[in-house]
């Protein structure tokens, strides 16, 4: 199987997985809903509660899930990153292919308000460069130890806080270091990241999490035609992206 092969299973595999949670997190509260009303008939009447003044929890062993807001978190990570062309203007040469293939990382977090966490995000991409050869319309690999690193910062909101399995939306901006072997003339560029994905707690301080990512780089820039039926025809200059985008499963810690 092809390194192209293994990258789309793992997008696909990755992306089932946050559709299965978001499903599960959004039909949840229907179910327990359905199950009757809470405290039970046989309970012991309100006024003899404790001085709280409401009943015991309904599910004891996951009162811990639902009180703990961490301050900090920490995750490891693992999955795939796939697409991305870098336009190059040569007469033999117009872009670069990036090579799907495994990326790894981490991303570290402090919550700001309940539930919104700032996060940095470090995210390596070892790659093969190849360039598209106009004459011959072949694709020439340059290198294969080519090393593409996001550096992000991105907010993380999660969605129903109060349950095991929490989906959140995530999205930030930074740069990505272009380590490639003298091929590129540039090394780092403006980058930015836009996704979601889902968390499940399996114990109070830690989770697993599986993402999505859309995350362009900007890489060269060129010269187009523009036409205003007011301004008229005119040359100006835009910025080429790298359209890559990311699937990633891994561990994280909530303290």
């Amino acid at each position: 199987m092809t390194i192209k092969a293994h990258a789309l299973r793992a997008a696909e595999m990755a992306g089932s997985l946050i559709l299965l949670g978001c499903l599960f997190a959004a039909i949840a509260p229907s179910i327990a809903h359905a199950q009757g009303g809470y405290p039970p008939d046989g309970y012991p009447p309100t006024e003899s509660y404790p001085t709280q003044g409401y009943p015991p929890p309904r599910y004891p062993h996951t009162a811990g899930f639902n009180r703990f807001e961490p301050k900090y978190t920490f995750s490891l990570f693992l999955g795939s990153r796939f697409g991305g062309n870098i336009a190059i203007n040569t007469p033999n040469v117009d872009y670069l292919p990036i090579s799907n293939s495994f990326n790894w990382g981490f991303n570290a977090g402090a919550r700001l308000v309940p539930h919104l966490f700032a996060e940095f995000m470090w995210n390596r991409q070892t790659t093969t460069l190849s360039a598209h050869d106009i004459p011959t319309n072949a694709i020439v690999p340059l290198t294969d130890n080519a090393h593409l690193d996001l550096y992000q910062g991105s907010l993380l909101y999660e969605i129903w806080a109060s349950s095991r399995v929490r989906p959140y939306v995530v999205g930030g901006i930074g740069f990505t270091h272009f380590n490639s072997q003298g091929i590129l003339s540039f090394s780092d560029r403006f980058s930015y990241n836009l996704g979601g994905g889902v968390k499940y707690l399996f114990a109070p301080h830690m989770a697993l999490r599986a993402e999505m990512r859309w995350s362009p780089s900007r890489t060269t820039s060129s010269q187009t035609r523009f036409c205003d039926p007011f301004l008229g025809c005119f040359e100006t200059s835009i910025n080429n992206h790298a359209e890559q985008g990311q699937a990633n499963i891994g561990l994280e810690f909530r303290f």
